[in-house]
């Protein structure tokens, strides 16, 4: 009992050290003190308590924050100095032995807010954010204050993408502030603490004195409040930073940039620190980036080392030894970098001995900006990752004048996935020139593999795409695994172009598929060789213009119909086939007339009336109808249609059977124009049939020279001339009139000649056997 009431008595008041926590006054007192507080890193104190409760629980102080103070003055008494403190958040509670008088001794590790940031990892863009911004952010994030930034003194250039990946949210914000050459330190307050952020040494804060923190120097003296050590230490650094970096935007330059130092030892000039890739993509920025990363070299050069008892030294802020014995000691301002506090009080224990404080300091001429190095481990994606291609809704293709695109990644949660919180990426080609090679935009929603130049998250390219089961392959597997296919999609519509290949042995087939229009122009000559047969259909219209000559050669026979395709042509055949008849006789006889190779003419007679049927029969319809309106090349890349060519291609051979027959078949009508001459030339026979009419229209001269007899038959008359001067007319009245004179001459002229009817008989019978 006696323990219980003794240990209810303690009280911080009027001692070197002093806890205010959450349990209230005076339940925790502070014994022990020490850790360490700098520039560009987290503080951490470790203070062992005495509790007067049995009962502390890690609810009671784990997370919560907590005041430290420090008396600035002599002891014994509350000095008029007053106190200084450290706002710090209590982040482990380790349990010590119970102690007498009833008290409990614990450990606790005070750390500050930020650290809470180290406590949460994310995947996160950020897009055209400064470093500034995104601490603002961050600390707002985790509910603290907001940082002081004051002490920048330039403007901070945006980055316009920026991945934290798979980093807590403090190393990625130390490391945009590393980037950007940014340095900062906490200042306390009772009950608060505020991140400081700077750029240059003006930003440092004041002395104790409220200037430049005068501080007594005195080595070996024991005395309060006085630095026993100050060392000054001097490094070797290289005489210049420099880097390079690739931006595709300017291939001709590769942008570059160099910085030397303001440190001139000997030999350091032949001595540089080179950076590829610097991640500065203009010589404006890569030199800005060399000159940071100088500073930083150049902050290494100088540092002061020092132990002292001054209660006041605190990161960040200036002090300025000086001298008493010696004044001609003189000391340049410094700003201290590192503070290693050690303070102990041992008053709950005994009356006796005096409580302690020291500490170890490490310094940096106060002209001297503490440009930070990148120490912060910078993340790397080794290998490829998955993403959808993004774009605002209702498009199809989303892209700019590189053919890049937007992407969406699965581990983006805040991802909107309409392309507006992202960069625009580029993409692979297998072939890039200048205004030639390959040019494949991948559509919205499509699947991509995505990699990372130089590892870099920030630097994303798609090398390829990959189906999936909404984007899936245009033919169905493994049933089609012989087929080779390059398929598009027609632009908000549902049409495609295709080129694919089959390699199916036996089953070869090379196809194309024009959803609308196949444009093709060759500056020079194009050949074309279809060993088997070619198989053109043509729905509408179809044009040919030859500047120069042409030429046509046609080993077997040609059929030309003109006024109707398939059915129609098959019609006009039958409308024709009576005067194809009587053309097969006329042809018949004029073999017989002629004579020649009988049995070639007439079996050309035989085939005219007959001799399309099979192209225009059942087999030929049907392959035709295969070619004309056959089943989508969209499920069997044309296999259909090249089976239907092929049945065309063979019905084509049953036109007829003897090689070297042209045949015309014009529906309508038919008109030759020849602006000069027309010459015909026929080898053995020629025969013209018209059903009813013929007319001829000679404009000035016309003479027709026939080698053994000339013969015109109307009916029952007839006109006979032949090569030995006869000429024989046979009708069954004559009348003869003329407007003016009528004349007759002959060796002998006969009229009414014995014997004559039956001599003209016997001659025309002649006659009529060869016509």
């Amino acid at each position: 009992m006696d323990d219980a009431f003794s240990a209810i008595d303690l009280v911080q008041a009027e001692r070197l050290l002093r806890i205010e926590t959450p349990l209230g006054a005076d339940v925790l007192l502070l014994e022990r003190f020490a850790g360490r507080e700098q520039v560009n890193g987290l503080f951490e104190f470790r203070a062992v308590v005495r509790a007067k409760r049995a009962d502390v629980t890690p609810q009671d102080l784990v997370g919560k924050l907590v005041d430290v103070s420090l008396d600035l003055g002599q002891g014994g008494r509350e000095s008029a100095e007053g106190r200084r403190s450290w706002n710090a958040l209590v982040t482990d509670l380790v349990e010590e032995p119970r102690l007498k008088e009833g008290l409990r001794q614990y450990m606790l590790t005070l750390r500050p807010e930020l650290w809470l940031l180290s406590q949460r990892s994310d995947c996160r863009i950020w897009q055209n954010r400064t470093s500034l911004e995104v601490a603002e952010t961050l600390l707002s994030e985790h509910g603290l204050r907001r940082p002081d930034t004051g002490g920048v003194s330039a403007p901070v250039r945006p980055q316009e993408y920026s991945i934290q990946w798979n980093e807590t949210d403090l190393d990625y914000l130390l490391r945009r502030l590393e980037e950007d050459g940014l340095f900062y330190w906490v200042r306390h307050a009772a009950g608060a603490q505020t991140v400081a952020i700077a750029d240059s040494s003006t930003a440092w804060d004041k002395g104790h004195d409220g200037g430049e923190g005068q501080v007594r120097y005195s080595e070996g003296s024991t005395d309060r409040d006085h630095l026993s050590e100050w060392r000054r230490r001097f490094s070797f650094v290289p005489g210049k930073r420099a880097g390079r970096d690739w931006n595709f935007e300017t291939p001709a330059t590769v942008p570059g940039g160099e910085a030397p130092s303001l440190v001139n030892l000997p030999r350091n000039g032949a001595y540089e620190l080179y950076e590829y890739p610097a991640r500065a993509l203009d010589a404006s920025t890569n030199e800005a980036a060399s000159k940071l990363r100088m500073q930083a070299t150049e902050a290494d050069h100088e540092r002061i080392r020092g132990q002292s008892t001054v209660r006041t030294l605190a990161p960040g802020a200036k002090l300025k030894p000086y001298d008493v014995a010696h004044p001609e000691n003189g000391f340049e301002t410094a700003v201290a970098l590192l503070v290693e506090h050690e303070a102990e009080d041992t008053s709950y224990e005994t009356s006796e001995g005096e409580p302690v404080y020291r500490n170890r300091v490490e310094a940096l001429p106060a002209r001297t900006p503490f440009t930070p190095h990148r120490k912060t481990r910078r993340p790397r994606i080794e290998g490829s990752q998955i993403a959808l291609v993004a774009g605002p809704g209702g498009e199809e293709i989303h892209t700019d004048q590189y053919g890049r695109i937007k992407l969406w990644f699965p581990w983006d949660r805040r991802a909107r996935k309409d392309g507006t919180d992202t960069k625009w990426v580029r993409v692979g080609q297998p072939w890039a020139g200048g205004t030639w090679g390959a040019q494949v935009i991948p559509r919205i929603g499509m699947e991509a593999i995505v990699s990372f130049q130089d590892g870099d998250p920030d630097k994303p390219i798609v090398t390829a795409l990959v189906p999936n089961p909404d984007k899936s392959v245009p033919y169905d597997l493994p049933a089609n695994k012989t087929r080779m296919t390059f398929r598009s999609d027609t632009h908000k519509g549902s049409g495609f172009n295709e080129f694919s290949m089959e390699d199916d042995n036996g089953r070869e087939n090379f196809f194309q598929h024009a959803q609308k229009d196949m444009t093709t122009r060759v500056l020079n000559t194009q050949t074309s060789r279809v060993d088997s047969h070619a198989v053109q259909s043509v729905g509408a219209n179809r044009s040919v213009e030859v500047g120069g000559n042409q030429k046509h050669e046609v080993g077997g026979s040609m059929n030309l119909t003109v006024g109707g395709t398939g059915p129609q042509a098959m019609a006009l055949m039958a409308q024709v086939s009576g005067l194809a008849g009587q053309t097969a006789g006329l042809l018949q006889q004029a073999g017989q007339i002629g004579g020649g190779n009988m049995a070639a003419i007439g079996q050309m007679a035989m085939s005219i009336a007959g001799s399309a049927m099979g192209f225009f029969g059942g087999g030929g319809l049907q392959s035709r109808q295969g070619v004309v309106s056959g089943p989508s090349p969209r499920s069997d890349a044309g296999t259909a249609l090249s089976q239907a060519g092929q049945g065309m291609g063979d019905a084509a051979a049953s036109l007829f059977s003897l090689p070297g027959t042209l045949t015309n078949v014009v529906g309508s009508f038919q008109s030759d124009t020849v602006g000069i001459a027309r010459t015909e030339q026929i080898g053995v026979s020629k025969i013209t049939n018209v059903g009813k009419t013929s007319l001829e229209n000679v404009g000035q001269f016309k003479k027709v020279i026939v080698g053994e007899e000339f013969v015109i038959e109307c009916g029952a008359s007839k006109l006979i001339m032949r090569k030995d001067g006869t000429v024989i007319i046979l009708g069954s009245n004559f009348n003869f009139t003329a407007s003016g004179p009528a004349q007759m001459n002959g060796v002998v002229v006969d009229l009414n000649k014995p014997g004559g009817p039956q001599e003209v008989s016997s001659t025309s019978a002649d006659s009529t056997a060869k016509g």
